[in-house]
């Protein structure tokens, strides 16, 4: 059997480290390990919480909310206010008219509300296509669309030639 020097023993046979070293080098790496992982974690959360401000401020300012939320904080007005200056603004343009049978034979309902025209009704006539409404029924349409309810003919608001209340 051969014999060894005390150099080649420990050549061949190395000593353990004592375990409180590999138990101290287990608890770093675990602890670096949970520092990666809260990384991780961390910048996943801060990515979606960016992407939902981006979709946020997206809709914001291309749907013109932010727009129409300050206008009305800067400029208050009532609803009444609204409809009194439309009203003043395009009597010109959208004759009234008094509804009588005689006048207007083919036309014995208004399109928008469906409700039938009674004799002395204050209606509204549009100049381009000549199709007649009830005028609190028209000055609603038009102010969301300028067009007949009717026919969908373009409501000529510039029409010239046209007088006031008849």
């Amino acid at each position: 059997m051969p014999t060894f020097t005390t150099t080649e023993h420990h050549r061949f046979h190395r000593r353990a480290p004592p375990r409180y070293l590999i138990r101290g080098q287990r608890k770093i790496l675990f602890f670096f390990l949970k520092c990666v992982i809260m990384v991780f974690v961390m910048s996943l959360f801060l990515f979606f919480l960016g992407f939902a401000a981006v979709v946020l401020l997206h809709y914001l300012f291309v749907s013109n909310t932010f727009d129409r939320r300050c206008s009305r904080l800067f400029h208050p007005t009532t609803a009444a206010d609204d409809e009194d200056v439309f009203i003043q603004a395009n009597s010109a343009h959208l004759p009234y008219v008094a509804y009588k049978a005689m006048d207007f034979p083919r036309m014995s309902d208004c399109a928008i509300c469906l409700d039938s025209f009674l004799e002395g009704d204050e209606c509204r006539n549009i100049p381009v296509c000549k199709h007649l409404f009830h005028a609190k029924c028209l000055d609603r349409w038009i102010r969301k669309m300028p067009t007949c309810p009717f026919c969908r003919t373009r409501a000529d608001l510039d029409y010239v030639g046209l007088s006031g209340r008849e």
